[in-house]
C-alpha cells in the first residue's frame, strides 16, 4: 500500500521485517524482490510520489571544486524512482579486472569476483529492459568492425554499451509494490538517524520525520537497508556520530573516504584515412535495443602500463564550441543549456557565446529542418528513446570522448559541515580528488590508441592541446556517480561493509548503493547497483524468516 508520511503521528512506531531507506532504483528493486517472497517491507522515501517537492532542498550541501563537480543538490532527485527520473539509460557491467587487486594503480579489489555477480547482472537486465546480457559485438550478432581495417589485441573495438528505454523505476515498479499487502511505500518521510541497540551490534530503530511538518516517528525492523544513493547513505551514517561514539560504519576511518566519480571529457580526435568505413553512433540489436560500440583497452595492457580502466567513444565535435558550424549541434547545445542546466559539455576550453551558436542556427536552418523531425520521432515519440543526436563525420575525423575510472584515495571524501537542515541533520561537503597517476593513465590510454592506429595504418590521434595532462585536469567529474564512501572489504580494517553489504560489526544494517563499490571501473554504475541489490535481496530471503 501507499502511505503519505504527512499522516504520521508523533511517536508512532511502525514495524516490518525489512526497512528500506530510499526509493530510487536500488530501493524499489529491493522492495519488489523481498515483497514477492512475503516479507513485510516498509520502503521510506523523502520525496513525493512523482517528484521531490519541497524535500529536494534537503539535498543542499557544498563542494570544494566547483569547476569540475556539481554541488550535491544539482544532480540528484527525490521522489519515487529517485535519480532514475533523469537517468539516460546507459548500461554496462564491470569488467573482471575491476574485481581483482591492482597494486599498479593502488586499487584494492573486491571481496567478491566477477562470476559472483554474473547471475545477478542477468536479472538486473530484466529490470532495465536493455536486452540480453551480451556486451560484445560478436556475441550480439553484429556484423562489421567499428573501424574498417583496425584489428588490435591492445585496443579492443568490440565491447558494447546497451541502453535502457530508459527505465523510470517510480513508474515501472510503484504499481506492483502498492498492490502487495505486505509492502508499505511511505512517501514524504525522511530518515534522520539510526538508534543502536544497547549491545551496539544492531539497529533497534530508524528515526523518521514527516515532511513538511517534521513529526517524529520510528520504524523497528529485523533488517535495515540504506539505499538512499551514495551521498545520502553516507550522510545518514555520518550523522549517527555522538560525543562518545564514532559514526556507525566508521570503525576503520573509511566512512566518507575513498570517494570516486568518473572523469569524462574530450582531449583528442582521430583522423582516419579518407573513405575509411566506420560504424558510427547507435545501432539496434535483434530486440530493437540501442547499442553503441566502444574502444577499450585489453586487461593485460591496463596492467602492463598501470592505466585505470577506461573506454572511449567515436564522437561528434565538441558541442559547446560553435566553430563546428553545425546548426543541429548548436540547437542541441542551446536546448541543454535551457532544459538541463546541470549538464556540462565535458569538453575542453570555453564554450562559445550564445550569439555564435545562434549564428550557426540562422545559416544552417535547412540542415536542422531536414534532420530534426526524424530525431524528434525517435527521441520523444517511441517507447525506446534514441539516446542522443550524432552526426557522422564527412572528413573521416572523429573526436574521442573518454570515460575513465577514478582510483580510490583517502583524500577524496565526503564529510559533514556544521550547517544543519530543517530536520537537524548536518549537511555534507564533497571534496573530490583526482590522483596525478589517474591523469597520466588517461593520457597513456590515448597514446596506446594512437600507437595502434599508426601500426595498422588506419589513422592517427591528435591531442587538442600541447599539454594533454592539463586537458584531463580540466575535464569534469561525471554527473550522478557517487561511489566508494562505504566501501566493501573482507577485512573490517579496510572498509565499511562486508561482501554481503552488511556494515562490519552490525548484525542487521546493510547498504545498497554505489558507495559500497571498492573501485569504480570504466562502467556507469546503475547496472552493478541493481545486481548487488538483487543479490542482497536473495541473501536476506535466506537469513530472514517470513512472519
Amino acid at each position: 500500500m501507499h502511505r503519505n508520511g504527512q499522516g504520521l503521528k508523533s511517536g508512532e512506531v511502525l514495524t516490518a521485517d525489512v526497512c528500506v531507506i530510499g526509493a530510487g532504483a536500488a530501493g524499489m528493486v529491493l522492495a519488489t524482490e523481498l515483497g514477492q517472497t512475503g516479507h513485510n517491507v516498509i520502503l521510506v522515501e523523502a520525496g513525493k510520489q512523482r517528484s521531490g517537492g519541497k524535500s529536494q532542498k534537503f539535498y543542499a550541501g557544498s563542494v570544494t571544486d566547483h569547476a569540475r563537480h556539481l554541488t550535491p543538490d544539482r544532480d540528484r532527485f527525490r521522489g519515487l524512482g529517485g535519480s532514475s527520473q533523469a537517468w539516460g539509460g546507459r548500461c554496462m557491467p564491470f569488467d573482471p579486472i575491476d574485481f581483482t587487486p591492482r597494486p599498479d594503480i593502488n586499487a584494492p579489489g573486491w571481496p567478491i569476483d566477477a562470476q559472483t555477480l554474473d547471475p545477478w547482472y542477468h536479472k538486473a537486465q530484466e529490470y532495465v529492459d536493455c536486452g540480453p546480457y551480451t556486451y560484445t559485438a560478436a556475441r550480439a550478432g553484429l556484423p562489421g568492425d567499428l573501424i574498417d581495417g583496425f584489428t588490435s589485441d591492445t585496443v579492443l573495438t568490440d565491447t558494447l554499451e546497451r541502453w535502457s528505454p530508459p527505465t523510470h523505476f517510480g513508474k515501472s515498479l510503484f504499481p506492483g509494490l502498492v498492490a502487495m499487502p505486505n509492502v508499505t511505500v511511505l512517501t514524504n518521510t525522511v530518515a534522520t538517524n539510526l538508534r543502536r541497540h544497547t549491545d551496539r551490534k544492531a539497529i533497534s530503530e530508524v528515526i523518521i520525520k514527516s515532511l513538511p511538518k517534521l513529526r517524529e516517528a520510528r520504524i523497528a525492523a529485523k533488517a535495515i537497508i540504506l539505499a538512499g544513493g551514495g551521498l545520502e547513505t553516507t550522510r545518514l551514517l555520518l550523522n549517527t556520530a555522538t560525543q562518545d561514539q564514532p559514526a556507525i560504519g566508521d570503525h576503520a576511518g573509511w566512512l566518507g573516504r575513498g570517494y570516486m566519480c568518473h572523469v569524462m571529457g574530450t582531449i583528442a580526435r582521430i583522423r582516419l584515412k579518407p573513405q575509411t568505413k566506420v560504424i558510427f553512433g547507435f545501432e539496434k540489436d535483434a530486440d530493437g535495443v540501442y547499442i553503441r560500440r566502444r574502444l577499450t583497452l585489453a586487461a593485460d595492457t591496463l596492467r602492463a602500463h598501470g592505466i585505470p580502466n577506461i573506454y572511449t567513444l567515436l564522437d561528434r565535435p565538441l558541442m559547446g564550441d560553435a566553430k563546428h558550424g553545425s546548426a543541429i549541434l548548436s540547437l542541441t547545445y542551446l536546448a541543454k543549456k535551457i532544459l538541463q542546466p546541470q549538464s556540462r559539455s565535458g569538453g575542453t576550453g570555453q564554450d562559445s557565446s550564445v550569439i555564435a551558436h545562434l549564428r550557426n542556427l540562422i545559416f544552417g536552418a535547412p540542415q536542422a529542418l531536414s534532420v530534426l523531425p526524424k530525431f524528434g520521432r525517435e527521441r520523444f515519440l517511441q517507447g525506446r528513446r534514441l539516446p542522443s543526436l550524432l552526426e557522422a563525420s564527412e572528413e573521416s575525423t572523429y573526436y574521442l570522448t573518454f570515460h575513465a575510472e577514478q582510483t580510490p584515495s583517502r583524500d577524496s571524501r565526503v564529510r559533514l559541515t556544521e550547517t544543519r537542515d530543517a530536520t537537524g541533520m548536518r549537511q555534507i561537503e564533497i571534496s573530490p580528488f583526482q590522483k596525478e597517476h589517474d591523469v597520466e593513465g588517461i593520457v597513456k590510454a590515448h597514446q596506446q590508441i594512437d600507437a595502434e592506429l599508426t601500426r595498422t595504418g588506419v589513422g592517427q590521434l591528435e591531442f587538442l592541446g600541447d599539454d594533454p595532462a592539463a586537458l584531463v585536469r580540466a575535464s569534469k567529474f561525471t554527473l550522478g556517480h557517487h561511489i566508494g564512501t562505504t566501501r566493501m572489504s573482507a577485512d573490517p580494517r579496510e572498509g565499511v561493509v562486508n561482501k554481503d553489504l552488511r556494515v562490519h560489526g552490525m548484525d542487521n544494517l546493510f547498504v545498497a548503493s554505489a558507495s559500497a563499490f571498492p573501485t569504480s571501473s570504466q562502467a556507469h554504475p546503475t547496472l552493478t547497483i541493481l545486481a548487488l541489490s538483487i543479490r542482497l535481496a536473495h541473501h536476506l530471503r535466506d537469513i530472514l524468516p517470513v512472519r
